[in-house]
């Protein structure tokens, strides 16, 4: 029995991921979220095979996944039979495109004309979202826009100028294969979805929340490391390394000689010189990608990038935010996804421990 009732007032978020099942259950009361319920399930290490073909789709079979969210809600004891879920990053496709100032009714063409341009498969596959989002530069901004078209008809030079501006779509695709699945899952379980994410939008929901710094996000699981730009409240630009903790596990295995689970537990505790030299190895090559993906932005927009932020269990390796902090030369922090949820202290232990692996269930809950 849970200590909230009310199924009106219960958000589920269910996250399948590369390596585990997780759930959060929030209750909302008036302006506050409180933790009902939570849990993680290991997926079956076979299926780890799954992601070496790099799917484009939710690979798992779909019977697996709905029996281990059945299991995951019944031990949890999460009430609610209405979910929103995410979708993993490499089931769906986020980029910010820039199109011509025209009328609101062709913008829609427009946007799937230009996406074309940027998704690698066929449009006809995937279902398209899309938002327009101000520029970072300001360039575009309301008081901008206002102060020109407020001018007299007469001054047609400014007119044009507002005119000829280009405006920026935050742009969303998602195979209908994934939604297929997505909603053949809920089925099976017997919980209705009550809508699909991108992770990434969770993830800056529960990390990042109405902050307008720019920021730089950066999520590493067992498969991947995904790194964003987060700028004025809105998603800039989202980029995907085939490099996580896996591989991490696999090398320290290969070279040090010993079994996966005991490479596991040296990766975690980070101590061993041999081992930090092995991670390092792994995330100087993400550092690299990352100052790629912070100068380009800064240089063209001419915003500093001020901190950086942590999420996903690849980045709970001992020292791993020092390291980060030391090369980006930025400040550099744990994300903290309960920070805006009311829980009860004497969680603090176990929060600590496994919140960077709940942060997009928390974020897909929170919405």
């Amino acid at each position: 029995m849970g200590l909230f009732k009310g199924e009106s007032k219960l958000s589920l978020g269910i996250d399948i991921g590369t390596s585990a099942v997780k759930l959060v259950e929030l209750e909302r009361e008036e302006e506050e979220l409180k933790l009902r319920t939570y849990g993680i399930l290991q997926l079956p290490k076979k299926y780890f095979e799954y992601l070496k073909e790099k799917p484009l789709v939710l690979p798992f079979p779909v019977e697996d996944l709905a029996e281990m969210i059945s299991v995951l809600t019944k031990k949890s004891k999460a009430e609610s039979k209405k979910a929103y879920f995410s979708i993993p990053v490499y089931s769906s496709f986020s980029c910010v495109i820039e199109i011509p100032n025209i009328p609101e009714e062709e913008i829609a063409s427009a946007v799937t004309f230009e996406a074309k341009k940027y998704i690698p498969v066929p449009i006809s596959d995937l279902v398209l979202d899309w938002s327009i989002i101000p520029f970072p530069s300001d360039l575009f901004n309301k008081e901008k826009r206002n102060s020109i078209l407020n001018l007299p008809a007469k001054d047609k030079a400014a007119k044009t100028d507002i005119n000829s501006q280009k405006i920026q779509v935050l742009l969303v695709a998602v195979p209908k294969e994934t939604i297929y699945k997505y909603n053949k899952i809920s089925e099976l379980c017997n919980i209705k979805i009550k809508g699909l994410e991108a992770e990434i939008f969770s993830l800056a929901r529960s990390l990042i929340g109405k902050s307008k710094d720019g920021i730089v996000l950066v999520d590493s699981g067992a498969r991947s490391t995904n790194i964003s730009i987060i700028d004025g409240g809105y998603i800039r630009v989202t980029h995907n390394l085939e490099k996580g903790g896996a591989q991490i596990t696999e090398l320290i295995s290969q070279k040090m000689n010993i079994s996966i689970e005991d490479a596991e537990e040296l990766k975690k505790k980070g101590v061993d010189s041999e081992v930090r030299s092995i991670i390092y190895s792994v995330y100087d090559s993400i550092i690299s990608e990352i100052k790629k993906i912070i100068y380009s932005y800064e240089n063209k927009y001419s915003r500093k990038i001020e901190k950086c932020v942590l999420a996903g269990a690849g980045t709970d390796i001992v020292g791993i935010r020092e390291y980060l902090e030391k090369r980006l030369g930025r400040n550099t922090i744990k994300g903290k996804p309960f920070s805006r949820i009311v829980y009860p202290s004497i969680l603090n232990p176990a929060i600590e421990e496994i919140e960077s692996s709940l942060a997009v269930a928390v974020g897909v809950a929170m919405k």
